[in-house]
């Protein structure tokens, strides 16, 4: 208080002459008149961009929806003309009797109705049919109902029209509803496009394609913003074509408000009215095709939103700057700034504000201090969450190693219990082959469950891997032949246990197996380029190189997926967890050529 009055003080008896009031008026100034002109050039600039982005959206949306709309039309256009043009048109609809039943008959009205019906085309979507009218016949080919008497059709309403326009014009359209089937509840509302036909030959009868526009709506809707946009298709004498609202359809624009005089305006300056007290955009750009006019009308809602809350912003930034000035004015006067420097200070150096350090500059309570025991407090976090991170991931990589290894598949156990099972049976006069394989699965399963550690010299994995061989050439008989080109300078490096069988098991159930015949494996190791590279090759059934390329990119997986080819995965990401990224498996193969299984190890002794 002693302080207040003292400025107070100082402010009365120096009046504009004192240094404090003349400093609290420059300040306010400097801050306050920026603020009011970068407002104003914000509001001026932004409200003008809006305005013109308006525009520019609107009419390029507009010019999509009508090259969308025009290439399906074209699309129809050419589709109807190849069907008027048609020989097989040209009979029925010159044909007096086309009800003549017939096998003939029966399979050129089949083929008319398939030609009729369109496939693949983006206007199929939404085609509801195609008529074909014979006037010398009186009967009517429809693409979803066969053929029918005139009179019996019940879509014929469409035949007044017809009479009344055949004479002058090869084509036209009509806004139409109508119902197709018996028990139909409400009539659809079509849009159907009439093709004089044969071509060259008025009043024989015409093409008819019938355009669901439903269907055409939501059509439109796709290319458009339904619940923006407002969207009028209108002919040369400006009759609505198209408009969400059914009642609008076949009557003039000109009685519709606010479009009165809009065939009048420039097609590519998008022009503002106002509508019951809401702005509109609206614009209009001609076909391209045909003479259709294509109409949008947007509520400019959002812009007038926008712009009221860009005002809003605009004032709440005056007011708010100038409450600023007011008070940085007044804090600077009173030399208060000094704990900004101390905040920035904490912020650049956090080490040095110590809980010790922190005690003797603010040696009370206050926002200082929280803030900078927060900060302090949220470093020392920070260090303990990259030190348990770490942690973590190095259990991670332990437990998905021990995850991995314990997935090998074990279906050749099942399998060799299954042939010892068979053998016992046939082989009853004597067991010397099952001995053989009990002895062979023994040692195989004690060299697989019995090494303490993950890693054993490749010696005692190749010994492995014959016992496994040794069952299956009991199993297989002369099914395939093992060939060993093993480099003895590599025997004492180590090697992931159980890395070989998996490759040999592949070999045999997806390479030999399949081929039906004798096959041949062949399994060699040596150094290569400082690396020990070992490689099971087969002359089976090989794959393709799709299959071949999708293998490999698979291997680069950080984990295994149950299905065809996991043992090689299971290999795989067990060598790249115990010797890093640069190891690991390669396929290479060839349709009806064979497989090559290809590792890379590093050279560790024993």
């Amino acid at each position: 208080m002693k302080d207040r009055a003292g400025i107070w003080f100082y402010i009365r008896h120096f009046k504009i002459h004192s240094i404090f009031l003349r400093n609290f008026l420059i300040i306010v100034c400097l801050v306050t008149l920026p603020v009011v002109s970068m407002s104003a050039a914000v509001y001026y600039v932004y409200n003008k961009v809006i305005k013109e982005e308006v525009g520019a959206v609107h009419l390029i949306a507009l010019s999509r929806l009508r090259d969308m709309v025009d290439m399906t039309f074209r699309e129809i256009d050419d589709f109807s003309l190849q069907i008027a043009s048609d020989e097989a048109v040209t009979r029925l609809i010159e044909e007096p009797h086309p009800e003549q039943s017939n096998y003939t008959s029966y399979k050129q009205i089949q083929s008319l109705s398939q030609k009729i019906t369109p496939a693949n085309k983006i206007s199929g979507q939404f085609i509801n049919s195609i008529y074909l009218f014979s006037e010398t016949n009186g009967y009517v080919l429809a693409s979803n109902l066969g053929l029918w008497k005139l009179e019996w059709f019940m879509d014929n309403g469409w035949e007044s029209e017809y009479n009344l326009r055949k004479a002058n014009s090869n084509y036209w359209m009509l806004n139409r509803t109508a119902k197709m089937y018996i028990g139909e509840n409400e009539p659809r509302q079509l849009l159907s496009l009439f093709y004089t036909a044969p071509l060259g030959k008025k009043g024989k009868g015409a093409v008819i394609v019938n355009i669901d526009t439903e269907r055409l709506g939501k059509f439109i809707n796709n290319v458009s913003d339904n619940y923006l946009e407002d969207i009028y298709i209108v002919d040369k004498n400006g009759t609505v074509i198209y408009n969400r609202d059914p009642s609008l359809l076949n009557t003039n624009i000109s009685t519709i408000d606010p479009l009165q005089d809009l065939l009048q305006q420039d097609e590519t300056q998008p022009i503002k009215k106002s509508v019951n007290g809401k702005i509109e955009s609206i614009t209009y750009l001609n076909s391209q095709f045909n003479d259709w006019r294509f109409i949008s009308v947007i509520p400019l809602r959002l812009y007038q939103e926008k712009d009221a809350y860009l005002r809003n912003y605009m004032f709440v930034i005056f007011a708010g700057g100038l409450v600023i000035a007011l008070l940085l004015a007044w804090l600077i006067a009173a030399r208060v700034f000094q704990p900004i420097r101390k905040i920035i200070s904490i912020v650049e150096n956090p080490d040095k504000w110590t809980s010790v350090e922190l005690g003797k500059q603010e040696p009370h309570l206050n926002e200082i201090r929280q803030i900078a025991a927060t900060l302090i407090k949220s470093h020392g976090q920070r260090l303990e969450l990259e030190l348990e991170l770490r942690h973590r991931l190095s259990l991670l990589k332990k437990a998905q190693n021990v995850a991995l290894q314990s997935q090998i598949n074990p279906h050749f156990l099942y399998n060799t219990l299954e042939t010892i099972n068979w053998n016992a049976i046939r082989l009853t006069g004597g067991e010397n082959k099952v001995t053989e394989m009990l002895t062979s699965l023994s040692r195989l399963l004690r060299l697989s469950l019995e090494s303490p550690t993950n890693l054993i010299p490749i010696k005692a994995e190749l010994e492995h891997v014959q016992h496994y061989i040794d069952i299956l050439l009991i199993r297989y008989k002369k099914s395939f032949s093992i060939v060993w080109e093993i480099d003895d300078a590599i025997l004492s490096c180590q090697i992931p246990k159980i890395t070989l069988q998996p490759l040999i098991e592949n070999a045999i159930y997806h390479g030999i197996k399949p081929k039906q015949g004798q096959g041949i494996i062949r399994i060699s190791g040596c150094m290569a380029d400082g690396h020990i590279q070992l490689e099971v090759a087969d002359d089976g059934v090989g794959m393709e190189r799709e299959r071949m390329e999708e293998m490999n990119v698979a291997m680069t997986d950080d984990y295994s997926e149950p299905g065809d080819h996991i043992g090689i995965k299971n290999v795989n990401q067990r060598i790249k967890l115990t010797f890093g990224e640069p190891f690991g498996i390669t396929i290479i193969s060839e349709k009806h050529a064979g497989t090559v299984i290809r590792l890379i190890l590093p050279a560790v002794e024993q």
